[in-house]
């Protein structure tokens, strides 16, 4: 539920791009032909990363409500803790109502829809539009108890007490035991956040728009290449809310990819390569201004500069024709996204929020297709268009969300 997970755009969108063809993956639309796409995605429950070390660990939010984040809560507090602190330093620094944990696990789901046409015989236009639904939920619970005997014991090794003094030792003898709502007082009075607690929503993702251009048809192997751009039109994080979940970056991205494979015992087996490079554009974004490396809350907000780092996408993998209906296949997915860059006049925020954000995961994807395209052609069934289920999972990473995916794909073409 950190930074992390806030920052995190999960790249389940549709990319119709790779998945706009009649059969190889360097194939491109008849002229005057055009392909109508739904596709539905799902993910398991979304609650690990893998980090820096490439380790998986689990989300979570520790707060320990000690009286340094407490004594801002309100006048009544503050002063409290400027008279413990003036009785006994140690008693102020050792102060703790005890430490609380949130635990958070997200869900998201998309439909999407596109649509794509063929220009020429090797040139295929296409646009995807993405809708998010995801949601985020809590479980707030204590891992550490308080401590005000020990606070008490520190305000009674001064024999001295003034009489004030005297009524901060009968409060603090007095104090009741924390309960979640002084969490949730913290988060929102002193660290300015809106209340934490579940999360949900539905929007728009980014649109992407693109061209597909076949280089090469030789029967057996091929070549094409695709170029487009991917529109700031979604969801952006809220750097007020600590649980939400962003549907785009933010910013426009300008993306080329190459698909070229080959086919072997006619046609029966095909081995195909992708690969995409995105670059990310600059754009400016209302950001917490982190203190520490280490602490995830902040209470300043300003404008920063963000610059994404680049995405090298590469996936490659056979598929089996089993029939001219019906395909199974296997793919290896990797991607590497490189350092963010922030620019601001917060020097070490701008060195905290680009400290781990590169990133790079490992997935693997089976899917079953079905399309009924040559049937079409034989004249033995109705209509041409395929259907297709797929399950991805992330088997290995660094600084990205662990999590599993499954999609039905249904394209039609008129």
């Amino acid at each position: 539920m950190h930074n992390k997970l806030k920052q995190t755009l999960f790249t389940v969108a549709i990319l119709f791009s790779s998945e706009m063809t009649l059969a190889a993956s360097y194939d491109t639309l008849p002229k005057g032909v055009r392909l109508g796409g739904y596709r539905h995605v799902l993910t398991d429950g979304i609650n690990s990363d893998y980090g820096s070390s490439s380790t998986e660990s689990q989300y979570a939010l520790k707060e320990s409500l000690d009286a340094k984040n407490l004594e801002s809560i309100n006048d009544a507090t503050k002063q409290y803790f400027e008279q413990l602190k003036s009785i006994n330093p140690g008693a102020y620094d050792s102060f703790t109502f005890g430490e609380y944990a949130a635990d958070a696990e997200g869900r998201v789901s998309v439909n999407g829809f596109g649509l794509g046409w063929g220009i020429t015989n090797n040139l295929t236009a296409y646009f995807s539009v993405p809708i998010y639904k995801a949601n985020v939920k809590l479980n707030i619970h204590r891992t550490k108890g308080n401590n005000h005997s020990e606070t008490l014991n520190h305000i009674n090794q001064n024999s001295n007490l003034t009489a004030e003094q005297k009524v901060i030792r009968d409060i603090t003898a007095q104090l009741p035991d924390a309960k979640e709502e002084l969490l949730q007082s913290i988060i929102v009075n002193y660290y300015q956040y809106k209340p934490i607690g579940n999360w949900e929503a539905q929007g728009l993702g980014d649109i992407e728009v693109g061209a597909i251009y076949k280089l090469v048809d030789a029967g057996d192997y091929g070549l094409a290449v695709a170029g487009g751009v991917v529109l700031p039109t979604g969801r952006e994080d809220d750097p007020d809310t600590l649980q939400d979940i962003s549907f785009g970056d933010g910013q426009s991205d300008i993306f080329a990819e190459v698909f070229t494979g080959r086919s072997f015992f006619k046609r029966k087996l095909d081995l195909d390569l992708n690969f995409r490079l995105t670059y990310q554009m600059s754009a400016e974004k209302r950001l917490r201004v982190p203190e520490s490396y280490d602490f995830p809350l902040s209470r300043e907000v300003d404008y920063f500069k963000e610059k994404l780092g680049n995405k090298v996408n590469l996936s490659f993998g056979p598929t089996y024709h089993f029939t001219h209906w019906a395909s199974l296949s296997s793919t290896y997915g990797y991607e590497l996204q490189g350092k963010s860059k922030y620019e601001s006049s917060h020097s070490q925020a701008n060195d905290i929020l680009a400290h781990n954000s590169d990133s790079e995961s490992h997935n693997i994807r089976l899917a079953a297709s079905f399309s009924t395209v040559s049937l079409y052609q034989m004249k033995k069934f109705v209509m041409p268009l395929s259907v297709s289920l797929r399950a991805q999972k992330k088997i290995a990473g660094r600084n990205t969300p662990k999590h599993s995916q499954y999609e039905l794909d249904f394209k039609f073409f008129f």
